[in-house]
């Protein structure tokens, strides 16, 4: 007994075969001209074959290639719609009619019925046209469901389904249990295509996107990791994958995100100032510096204010964030000179771009990241012992915004540095008034205020244990801490207090000067001679430290 094949590949090069059930089935392939003139010629079926067998080959092949026919004309669309439903309505078996995989779960399907894959992929197409032409997105998901059922390893129909799933979570959001059940359908879904096929491009971004979104952000890395493996030179996926690092603070994979992209896109300013901003968060600011210059030296040279008139707004906006991040990398490597040189051209720029600008919201940009400067700035002359400039510079932000709690607290502490305690503690205190529930340093600085004067110490303590309640492992907090209880007079709490700051902060002077004091007081000499020791090896230029060591040394 003879068994025709007839093999059509449409579109997706998925196979449709109309073959018929037998006890021994072999299936013979007959050559396509060889098929294509019994077609034509209409050869009549030899003994014990299907009397409709070419009827129906020609028949299914006649619709089929009319439903692609007519897709590519709007005009015809509905033609189109038609052929796909002759074909599902008299060509294609039901998933009732299969059992698991789409095998058959009898042979008694008509004869002229193709099996399960190839029903399968005819309702893909169907389901394809209602999605994407005819905007039947019900019936479609219908399609996509059979198509499912009778070919689980379908993945054009379950890439189909996890959009149409999607344009129904995200056209109208539904709360409650019938939406999370949904929304996790759809993730569901999406898995399921990245699963079948794990370099579906399209899948891997839905789900990335879809997954970011929704604050699944392990799910959202897997699938942006997934792309930068398959497209490795989009820097784009990248920048997605460090942001998603950076957001569940891993850092080092989100550095190196970046580096990947300043690798891609050497021209890529923004991503280079983001780089620098990463290292600095890791502690590397030499490599920030690196980073910063690269873009700085970049920059065209010739009369500074001509060539910034020529640059594009992107360009000029690089250029003040590498100043930026210059200023603060030279701060945490103790050169003041650059750090202040940097933060003043960062915010000299940016008061000039103000002023130019005519629209009111990007003059408005431009004064909130000048405040930013400022303070950077204003922070700079705190470290480095130049309390007059930063009293200055935290009044300019102030003039700007009068609310302004960092710098109300700033200021507060640069009066303090230069003796006007007066002006320290109303600073201070309007800070905590504007925001008593989220200012613990101001809490602290006050409470440090009255420690290191002797004055209201009963207050000071409550202040800083109000400080230590939002922050328990703050060093600085013990620390100040600590000097109140010396201050006090109870000098093993201020030892104990001292050794424990020291512990979360080890390399700091001030607390190694206090708990030094504290050894002094109690007698301990040798211990107050080594914790002075340490301080001079930080701080050789503190000149209080010195002295100390050397009259203690000097007994």
């Amino acid at each position: 007994m003879k068994y025709y094949l007839v093999c059509f590949y449409i579109l997706s090069s998925s196979a449709i075969y109309c073959a018929w059930a037998s006890d021994t089935p072999e299936l013979v392939p007959v050559a396509a001209p060889d098929a294509e003139a019994m077609l034509q010629q209409g050869n009549a079926p030899q003994s014990g074959e299907s009397p409709s067998c070419m009827e129906s080959a020609a028949t299914l092949y006649t619709h089929l290639m009319w439903a692609v026919y007519c897709r590519t004309d709007e005009h015809n669309i509905r033609k189109s719609k038609t052929a796909y439903d002759v074909l599902v309505d008299e060509f294609c078996i039901n998933s009732l009619d299969v059992g698991d995989r789409g095998k058959k779960k009898s042979a008694a399907i008509a004869p002229k019925k193709v099996d399960g894959k190839g029903s399968s992929f005819i309702y893909t197409q169907r389901a394809a046209l209602r999605l994407n032409t005819l905007q039947d997105i019900r019936g479609a998901e219908l399609d996509c469901r059979e198509a499912i059922a009778l070919n689980p390893q379908n993945v054009p129909a379950t890439w189909l389904l996890a959009k149409i799933l999607t344009k129904r979570v995200f056209s109208s959001p539904r709360t409650g249990q019938n939406g999370l059940k949904l929304q996790e359908e759809m993730l569901a879904v999406l898995k399921r295509v990245v699963e079948l096929d794990a370099n579906h491009i399209d899948a891997h971004r839905y789900l990335g996107s879809i997954a970011r979104d929704l604050r699944q952000t392990e799910l959202a890395i897997a699938s942006f990791k997934a792309l930068t493996r398959i497209m490795p030179f989009e820097w784009q996926y990248h920048r997605e994958l460090g942001d998603l690092y950076e957001a569940q603070n891993q850092i080092q994979d989100a550095i190196l995100s970046y580096e990947r992209i300043v690798t891609i896109q050497p021209a890529h300013t923004g991503a280079r100032n983001h780089l620098g901003q990463l290292y600095l968060r890791v502690g590397d600011a030499m490599k920030a510096v690196s980073v910063f210059h690269a873009i700085l030296d970049a920059l065209p040279t010739g009369d500074a204010g001509t060539q910034r008139n020529r640059m594009p707004r992107d360009r000029g906006a690089a250029e003040i964030d590498a100043h930026f991040g210059s200023g603060l990398a030279y701060q945490e490597l103790n050169n003041f000179e650059k750090a202040e040189f940097h933060l003043m051209k960062a915010a000299q720029f940016l008061q000039e771009r103000a002023k130019q600008t005519g629209n009111a919201a990007a003059r408005a940009e431009f004064i909130e990241r000048l405040q930013d400067v400022r303070y950077a700035l204003g922070q700079v002359y705190l470290r480095f012992n130049a309390p007059k400039q930063a009293t200055e510079i935290f009044a300019d932000v102030l003039a700007t915004d009068e609310q302004n709690i960092a710098a109300m607290m700033g200021i507060g502490m640069a009066y303090h540095s230069i003796g006007d305690v007066e002006r320290a503690e109303t600073y201070l205190r309007k800070a905590i008034a504007v925001s008593p529930d989220e200012v613990p340093d101001a809490y602290n600085a006050l409470g440090y205020l009255y420690a290191e004067e002797g004055i209201k110490l009963d207050e000071a303590l409550v202040l800083v244990r109000r400080a230590l309640k939002t922050v328990p492992t703050s060093g600085a907090y013990l620390d100040s801490l600590g000097l109140i209880y010396f201050k006090q007079g109870n000098i093993d709490a201020a030892i104990a207090t001292l050794e424990k700051a020291l512990q979360y902060m080890p390399q700091t002077p001030e607390i190694l000067l206090h708990l030094g004091d504290a050894y002094l007081q109690k007698g301990l000499k040798q211990k107050a001679a080594l914790a002075f020791e340490q301080a001079v090896q930080l701080a050789p230029d503190n000149r209080e430290l010195r002295e100390k060591l050397d009259a203690l040394k000097s007994q």
